[in-house]
């Protein structure tokens, strides 16, 4: 099972373009993640470069990152699917304590 955060205000299923999410898997575990468009880095890029923020927009990262090329759920549903296919969602995501 997958869990977006999104922003009621701003967000929608097909337009969303930087999201945090969750997934939780069969045996328990649950992961985080950070999902971003590349016009979405390129636009935080752009708008830290113009503030002189993060090194006048010099560089980009995140610890959970995972880009996908388009906004929007499906697409982004689509990577997280690989991820745990590939078995690569241990290597991506930060994985979240029980509580």
């Amino acid at each position: 099972m997958v869990r977006f955060l999104l922003d009621a205000r701003v967000d929608t299923a097909d337009s969303v373009a930087n999201v945090d999410a969750f997934v939780d898997l069969p045996d328990g575990s649950s992961w985080a993640l950070t999902i971003f468009t590349a016009d979405e880095v390129r636009r935080r890029l752009a708008v830290w470069k113009a503030t002189g923020e993060v090194a006048n927009g010099s560089y980009f990262w995140a610890v959970d990152q995972v880009i996908v090329p388009k906004p929007g759920l499906p697409a982004m549903t689509a990577a997280i699917r690989e991820l745990v296919r590939s078995g690569e969602l241990a290597s991506v995501g930060v994985r979240c304590e029980s509580p």
